[in-house]
């Protein structure tokens, strides 16, 4: 039984990747832009413990971005099958004197209706992704000790 609970969550996780990709739009086709956060990305750190399963927190450990406006959630680094899936649209772009990039990207994950906004920050040497997260509007900066947001913090694998 857990095994077909298993496979028929992964099967409607793959038809919302099929529509959503199918749907998506992004603002900025500068292929560059996408070229930035587009990939995989993970935090060991945010796997939880045997036994435990992520909160609603929206840390996974694994995001996978796609250009097309899509991405994946895992709970797990080494995960074959999605958490949870989505869309994104890119709302604003800029750079900082450091040559970091930055973003206000607009997420939506329809399994739990969930719209966030989301300040994305992508260093200069395309390694590190930062990212903070509110359901009202996009936060002012990255803030890690902001209660009012959600930070994350994933390395490109």
């Amino acid at each position: 039984m857990k095994i077909k609970t298993i496979v028929l969550h992964c099967i409607s996780c793959l038809i919302v990747i099929i529509i959503l990709g199918s749907c998506a739009t992004m603002k900025s086709p500068d292929k560059l832009t996408y070229e930035r956060f587009c990939g995989t990305w993970g935090n060991k750190n945010y796997e939880p413990a045997a036994g435990y399963k992520t909160e609603v927190s929206f840390k996974y450990a694994k995001y996978i971005v796609n250009p097309d406006g899509t991405f994946l959630w895992y709970e797990y680094i080494d995960e074959t099958g999605p958490m949870a899936v989505g869309t994104y649209i890119v709302e604003k772009r800029w750079k900082d004197a450091n040559g970091n990039s930055f973003y206000h990207v607009k997420v939506y994950e329809p399994l739990n209706d969930v719209t966030l906004y989301e300040l994305w920050k992508v260093d200069k040497y395309n390694s590190v992704w930062e990212c903070d997260s509110s359901n009202i509007d996009y936060p002012d900066e990255i803030d890690p000790s902001d209660y009012h947001t959600v930070y994350r913090i994933f390395y490109r694998y």
